[in-house]
């Protein structure tokens, strides 16, 4: 089972203003469909950025908190599980891991 970063950079970093949620998670949507491994890490900012929260966020002023119960939705409907990944932050991150995706098994097989 591999594992990198499905949105790394190349499709949210330059295109997509960080209030502008639906653009996020539309970038997100296509790295997870065009991703071919049964589990894939996406950066904690560009998830905070498509799900953000309404509670400010007390770690970062740079990205808003994870709101995790519509990312859980959201994945979910498209075949995805989610949860922190935090034995794959970065030194400092602790309170914004990486988000691993794992695929669901398919109801039809």
């Amino acid at each position: 089972m591999g594992s990198y970063y499905a949105n790394d950079n190349a499709r949210l970093s330059g295109t997509q203003a960080p209030g502008d949620h639906q653009a996020w998670q539309h970038a997100l949507d296509l790295a997870l469909a065009a991703h071919n491994s049964e589990d894939a890490l996406a950066r904690y900012p560009h998830v905070a950025f498509a799900f953000p929260s309404s509670a400010p966020n007390p770690y970062s002023r740079e990205y808003p908190l994870l709101d995790y119960r519509e990312l859980k939705e959201w994945a979910s409907s498209r075949g995805w599980r989610v949860r922190p990944a935090p034995e794959r932050a970065p030194m400092g991150e602790k309170y914004s891991p990486p988000v691993r995706f794992t695929r669901l098994p398919s109801r039809y097989h």
